[in-house]
């Protein structure tokens, strides 16, 4: 269904990856039209392409093409396409904005209830280092009043251009669009998720990054700032991203959630992903999935935060109909509850209990309630029921493609004119010794995006000293000789000491031959002492070179490896 749907979606759209989007739009009484435009996120081992109708992780230039690579460069894959697709009661009628395989949101905002766009809408992308030379840095401050997040680099909560620096703090790479979902014309029942109805008139502020740090290099985040800028009350508010990962092979996977850390992912159903030729894995494939850090929240006296509230998937099996792809609204809404399509709830196939997180156990050592059945009895994977059919029988289910639905919402999730929900995510990928110990390594990998997100993301560079110094300092490295971890110390002076075309200051470590190894520091920074942590795991024992560079001042050091 979603082949089909997706060759017949490359015939609507005139798609140029490698230009600067092109947006026209006219007034909403004459059908403005709107240009399918993607953008590739490829800041560490994980890239993917994200578009402006608010899908992410599918190639768009060719049909059928999924677009979330790992490792990059390798034309293997981790998913086929993914977005947050929100639902809600507006005047007691469903309405939504659906995101699985085409999108419903425009480029633009909404402007007194009314939506609106320019050439300015558009998707930006900064990378670190970046400059006046790359348009999109050039024209971040147009996207600033609308959420486009920077480094406020003299902290005086206003962004100068040519001082602060845009995208995320010490991010490798940033994305950012302004969203809405309010031109008529995007709502389509052809999304792909049971689209078409009125819109929500949202105005979405979305940015997507990444880090080349060792630590965080198998992940991205993605933060959605959701703005009801209509006249109307959202009541029972659901968001879901509706996830086809396709892990590789895409015939040969299965799905699990951790409700710890809120995690849902997708694993090989053995320890042979293909024949191993891209676009498979082959033996020993990985795990891949996605984390909400932050979910919806109910507001008031005593909030209530929602987190993962829901797991549950869709399939293309045609002998459980009530678990096809969604081809009325109130059957999107029912998935994005929780539920099965027809409304019929899930069940716990040893417990009989209803749920709305499925196969929350453990696939490496098959205990609890796992795609392999509960507890090792493979007939007991599922309960095959839709409203009116059989609650009881259990069955297994065969490895196939898997597509999950991943939510955060309440039936008394009420989002008032002019209120702001915003949800986080961060998608990671985990290689192991085998399928199931990939699972294993993904919760790992999990557990140290939640330390990053709860650290408010602070990495690498640590201010120690609130004195301003005096003049530039490069310190020796402690301890030296190190194995494998050693902090550099330097000092920054006062701005009106900094001689240089664009105020970056860079820290890199240097092997004997003078390839660059890591770049430690690349952005402006306040005047002030620092330390900064360098981890040379993966490096050979040897002698390296560190180099601090800021306009007119250089200097460099010697630190040896010894492991």
């Amino acid at each position: 269904m979603k082949k089909l749907f997706l060759i017949l979606l490359s015939g609507l759209f005139c798609l140029n990856a490698f230009s600067n989007p092109k947006i026209t739009f006219k007034q909403e009484s004459r059908s403005p039209q709107l240009i399918q435009q993607q953008i590739l996120l490829e800041p560490n081992r994980m890239s993917t392409w994200i578009q402006n109708t608010g899908t992410f992780n599918q190639d768009i230039r060719t049909s059928n093409t999924p677009g979330c690579m790992w490792p990059a460069g390798s034309n293997r894959f981790i998913g086929f396409s993914a977005g947050l697709t929100i639902g809600a009661k507006v005047l007691n009628a469903i309405r939504l904005v659906s995101c699985s395989y085409k999108g419903e949101y425009s480029p633009g905002f909404i402007n007194n209830g009314v939506p609106d766009s320019n050439t300015n809408f558009k998707l930006y992308k900064v990378s670190r280092g970046d400059g006046p030379s790359n348009p999109d840095w050039a024209n971040w401050y147009r996207m600033v009043p609308y959420g486009a997040p920077y480094y406020d680099v003299n902290n005086n909560g206003i962004y100068d251009q040519g001082i602060d620096t845009p995208g995320v703090h010490n991010a490798r790479q940033t994305v950012f669009i302004c969203m809405t979902d309010g031109f008529q014309f995007s709502h389509n029942q052809s999304e792909g998720f049971s689209g078409g109805t009125l819109p929500l008139f949202t105005e979405t502020h979305f940015t997507a990054w990444g880090y080349s740090k060792e630590e965080y290099a198998d992940m991205q985040f993605m933060k959605y700032e959701i703005i009801n800028k209509g006249s109307n009350v959202w009541d029972s508010t659901f968001m879901s991203f509706i996830c086809d990962e396709d892990l590789g092979n895409a015939n040969d996977d299965y799905i699990g959630c951790d409700t710890v850390l809120q995690l849902g992912y997708m694993y090989n159903a053995d320890n042979m992903d293909g024949d191993g030729n891209p676009p498979s894995y082959g033996a020993n494939p990985p795990a891949a999935g996605k984390i909400i850090l932050k979910g919806a929240k109910i507001k008031g006296s005593v909030p209530v935060n929602l987190n993962m509230t829901s797991f549950v998937y869709f399939t293309n099996d045609q002998s459980l109909t009530c678990l096809l792809d969604p081809s009325l609204p109130i059957e999107a809404y029912n998935y994005l509850r929780g539920y099965k399509k027809d409304g019929a709830y899930w069940h716990h196939p040893f417990t009989k209990q209803r749920s709305i997180k499925v196969y929350t156990g453990e696939p490496e050592t098959n205990t609890g309630w796992t795609e392999f059945g509960y507890n090792g009895n493979t007939n007991m994977a599922q309960i095959k029921n839709c409203i009116g059919g059989d609650t009881i029988t259990t069955f297994s289910n065969p490895p196939g493609d898997r597509r999950y639905i991943m939510g955060t919402g309440a039936s008394n999730l009420v989002v008032s004119p002019g209120d702001t929900q915003t949800v986080i995510i961060c998608q990671l990928v985990a290689r192991g010794t085998n399928n199931l110990n990939s699972v294993t390594k993904l919760k790992q990998l999990a557990a140290v995006a939640w330390q990053f997100y709860n650290n408010n993301f602070v990495i690498g560079v640590q201010n120690i000293s609130t004195e301003v110094p005096t003049s530039f300092s490069l310190s020796q490295n402690f301890p030296n000789p190190f194995n494998p971890s050693t902090k550099i110390r330097f000092s920054i002076p006062e701005n009106g000491k900094l001689k240089s075309e664009n105020g970056i200051i860079t820290l890199k470590v240097y092997d004997i031959l003078g390839k660059e190894v890591a770049a430690l520091v690349n952005e402006r920074m306040q005047p002030g002492t620092y330390e900064v942590n360098f981890n040379a795991d993966g490096l050979s024992s040897g002698v390296y070179f560190y180099k601090l560079s800021a306009g007119n001042f250089l200097e460099t050091k010697r630190m040896l490896l010894l492991k």
